[in-house]
């Protein structure tokens, strides 16, 4: 089994938050309409991957009650995530972050955002085990999410007061548990045995996390970013991204 293939893709894809970092880095704020198409276009992508790609090829490893039983598996352990460790997801803080000074030391910001990353790496890690051309659409549509991620986490930092340039090394370093979490998931595989079993139980738990992901990251963030005259582009955004991620499986022949 391939382990350093999907650890360097995870890698690389990991790295678009500090592209994201980067721009906030140079050009301050971004305008509210661009920002709300952009994340509305990360949130079309990984929903047409994770049902279209990911759902979809696991039905056919496994039975259809299998795979929605994995999907659901993956969406309640991402929601436990959430429920259970203070963070800052992108754009804004949430329960559990009360103190305003943690913000000075970005700590508890960059371990909330590192955690959600980490399951990105596993979702590469399982669809490329599965079919290389898959994993590596996979890695392009997180690389595509990562990108408006990392500017919508460096944006409420740098407003709040810390540097720009510590916000886009928060930004930069909370994608870099992406490759841990594929080589945790090429472990995983392995040690499972790598059977079409495990495979497509992998691959229903992948959609569910990805579809998590966007349900309650990338689309309320993308409208919190936006104003009521602006709420078009996110669904401009969102259209656009879903023909694009066809297009790309297309053109991959997935």
């Amino acid at each position: 089994m391939d382990v350093l293939t999907p650890f360097l893709m995870s890698l690389i894809a990991g790295s678009a938050s500090g592209i994201g970092g980067l721009v906030v880095y140079l050009f301050g704020e971004m305008d509210d309409r661009l920002m709300g198409f952009l994340m509305g276009f990360a949130g079309g992508v990984m929903l047409i991957v994770s049902f279209l790609e990911l759902f979809v090829k696991s039905m056919t490893l496994v039975s259809n009650v299998e795979a929605t039983i994995a999907f659901t598996v993956g969406a309640i352990l991402m929601m436990a995530i959430d429920l259970t460790v203070p963070h800052m997801e992108i754009g804004r803080w949430e329960m559990g972050i009360a103190n305003p000074r943690m913000l000075k030391t970005g700590l508890i910001v960059a371990i909330g955002i590192s955690i959600h990353n980490f399951p990105e790496g596993l979702v590469v890690s399982a669809s490329y085990t599965h079919m290389p051309k898959l994993g590596f659409l996979v890695a392009i549509m997180i690389c595509l999410h990562n990108i408006p991620e990392g500017i919508a986490t460096a944006t409420p930092l740098t407003i709040a007061g810390m540097s720009k340039r510590r916000a886009l090394t928060i930004a930069f370093l909370s994608g870099m548990t992406e490759p841990i979490g594929a080589l945790v998931g090429s472990w995983l595989l392995l040690s499972m045995g790598g059977s079409p079993y495990i495979i497509g139980m992998g691959l229903g738990l992948a959609a569910g996390v990805m579809t998590y992901i966007t349900v309650d990251e990338l689309i309320p963030v993308a409208y919190e970013f936006s104003t009521a005259s602006s709420k078009h582009y996110i669904s401009t955004g969102l259209l656009a991204g879903m023909i694009f991620g066809q297009l790309i499986s297309i053109i991959l022949n997935v």
